[in-house]
């Protein structure tokens, strides 16, 4: 099965409340910082505290990593909402220094795993009634609404350190948008 991209608004904003409301603060931030940075679950979950905030707990200008995959450098400005998302969370488990920023309950001082991860949002979707999702359908959403508000293949294509355009719209589905719109909308309908 091929994970897709929540390509509607609505979805993600019903799959987020459903995770405030019956999921732990750990579980929605997962999601939201997901969507947020379109980093690849690996990177995602071996962020802490130090790489979001200084040794004064101030915002960093930028979360800087290298990905695991590629060995690049990743230079992400968080936005504002999920500034205040990481901050309120921070605070309520007055995490700090090297915490992991999604540590595991069972052991505060290691992170959860990609399986962890997995299943709490393919539950968390399924519940909600979404289908095709797994961790790599965070990064995938964030991109696919890039190139939908931007029509910038080459700006997504950069964000998530793809070789081709042909390979990111393949990824973040567009290319089976298309096709289905062409089959509902050609006028040689008999």
């Amino acid at each position: 099965m091929t994970v897709e991209p929540i390509r509607s608004r609505k979805k993600i904003k019903k799959l987020i409340t459903h995770l405030e409301e019956n999921y732990t603060r750990r579980d929605t931030l997962l999601f939201r910082t997901g969507i947020n940075t379109i980093l690849r679950v690996g990177d995602l979950l071996t962020l802490r505290y130090c790489d979001i905030f200084d040794e004064k707990g101030r915002f960093r200008r930028y979360l800087i990593l290298h990905e695991k995959k590629t060995s690049k450098e990743k230079k992400i400005a968080l936005n504002p909402k999920i500034r205040k998302a990481i901050r309120e969370y921070v605070e309520f488990y007055e995490l700090d220094s090297d915490d992991h920023l999604f540590f595991s309950y069972q052991d505060p001082t290691r992170p959860i795993d990609r399986i962890r991860a997995w299943r709490i949002l393919k539950k968390a979707a399924t519940e909600c009634g979404i289908e095709n999702l797994g961790t790599h359908s965070m990064r995938k959403t964030l991109a696919y609404h890039i190139y939908k508000e931007t029509k910038n293949i080459v700006l997504v294509m950069h964000l998530l350190n793809h070789q081709s355009s042909k390979q990111t719209l393949k990824y973040i589905g567009v290319t089976q948008d298309q096709m289905d719109n062409v089959y509902k909308d050609t006028k040689f309908q008999f």
